[in-house]
C-alpha cells in the first residue's frame, strides 16, 4: 500500500510536468504553422489559446498522457529496483521511460484512430517536442523519487 501510495504521489508531478509542456509545445507547434502562414498571432492570443488548449486537452490528451506515464514510469520503477545504485542511472532511465512511452503513445494513436489527434506532433519536430516533455516528466519522476521519504509514517 505504501508503494502505490508513493507511486502516484511521484506520478503526480511527473504528469503536470509532461502534460504541461506537451500542451504548451502542441499549441505552439500549431501557432508557429500559422504565423508561417503570415498570421498575425498577438501575445496575448498566443497566452489565451496555451490557456484553453491546457483545459480543452484535458480530458482526451491529458487522461492519454496519464495512463502513457502510469506504465512507462510504473515499469521503470519496478526495473529500478534492481538498479545497485539509483542515482544518475536511475533518473535517466526515467526520463527515457517518459520520452519513449510519448512516442510509443503518439505513434499508436494514428493507427488506432487513423488520424493525429495531436496537431503540434504530425511533424517530426513536434513528436520530438512532445517526446521531450515525457523526458521532462520521467526526470520529474525520478527527483519526485530523491524527495519523498521511503515510508510513510502511520498516526496510530
Amino acid at each position: 500500500m505504501q508503494r502505490t501510495i508513493r507511486f502516484i504521489l511521484m506520478l503526480i508531478p511527473a504528469f503536470i510536468v509532461t502534460y504541461g509542456f506537451a500542451s504548451i509545445f502542441h499549441t505552439q507547434s500549431v501557432l508557429a504553422r500559422l504565423a508561417r502562414l503570415d498570421v498575425t498571432i498577438p501575445l496575448t492570443e498566443r497566452l489565451a489559446t496555451i490557456m484553453f488548449d491546457l483545459a480543452g486537452l484535458l480530458p482526451t490528451y491529458g487522461l492519454a498522457i496519464l495512463i502513457m506515464l502510469t506504465l512507462a514510469l510504473g515499469s521503470a520503477g519496478i526495473l529500478g529496483r534492481h538498479l545497485p545504485h539509483r542515482g544518475a542511472l536511475y533518473s535517466l532511465m526515467c526520463a527515457v521511460a517518459g520520452a519513449t512511452g510519448m512516442l510509443v503513445m503518439l505513434l499508436a494513436m494514428h493507427p488506432l484512430m487513423d488520424v493525429t489527434l495531436i496537431a503540434g506532433a504530425r511533424g517530426v519536430g513536434g513528436k520530438l517536442l512532445q517526446c521531450s516533455a515525457g523526458f521532462l516528466g520521467g526526470l520529474t519522476f525520478a527527483i519526485s523519487h530523491q524527495l519523498l521519504p521511503r515510508r510513510f509514517k502511520s498516526k496510530r
